[in-house]
């Protein structure tokens, strides 16, 4: 009796990392869906204004390095980490929205990909009994960005700013959800 339970365990062993991530085989879908979110990010706003770079300096945070942050993590933790970025673009993305430039369908457009972004992942984050953890890293990251916008009056140069962030996160994320699948 103990011998099959012992070899029953060793087969659950190996095979769990494979089973934990099949629900996370959206993450090819998450690829499509992030360089669409991208490219709607560009679209909303072009280049970077060259007026705004004043107002660039005013943000007193360096930029998150999500490389340096997900590096000894597993998978599932990767994978938490992508899904709270998101989480927290969409809460910025949400706040005080009729104070943006960018043509309102555009944005809407952005936020649609974010959402369905979010919803893919929902899948790849929830087990049972595990409670999303959320990362300190990146919540002061993104809470600094909310108050700069907050400070900056929800400026024009502002919104141009957290959009340049923006695009950098999105950027990063792609290049994890990419790793992720060719660990997977």
């Amino acid at each position: 009796m103990f011998v099959p339970s012992v070899c029953g365990l060793w087969i659950l062993l190996i095979c769990l990392p494979g089973i934990l991530s099949q629900d996370c085989q959206r993450l090819q879908l998450q690829q499509v869906l992030n360089k669409n979110a991208q490219r709607s990010l560009r679209d909303m706003g072009g280049p970077f204004p060259f007026q705004c770079m004043a107002t660039r300096e005013s943000l007193k945070t360096k930029s998150l390095d999500l490389h340096q942050l997900i590096k000894r993590l597993q998978t599932q933790d990767r994978i938490r980490i992508v899904h709270q970025t998101l989480r927290h673009i969409n809460m910025i993305y949400s706040m005080n929205p009729g104070s943006v430039t960018w043509a309102r369908d555009k944005v809407e457009h952005f936020r649609l990909l974010l959402d369905r972004q979010l919803s893919e992942l929902e899948e790849c984050v929830r087990n049972p009994g595990s409670r999303l953890r959320r990362n300190s890293t990146i919540h002061n990251y993104f809470r600094k960005l909310e108050k700069f916008l907050k400070q900056q009056g929800f400026s024009e140069c502002a919104w141009e700013i957290i959009r340049a962030e923006t695009r950098g996160r999105l950027q990063q994320l792609l290049l994890i959800t990419a790793q992720i699948s060719r660990s997977n």
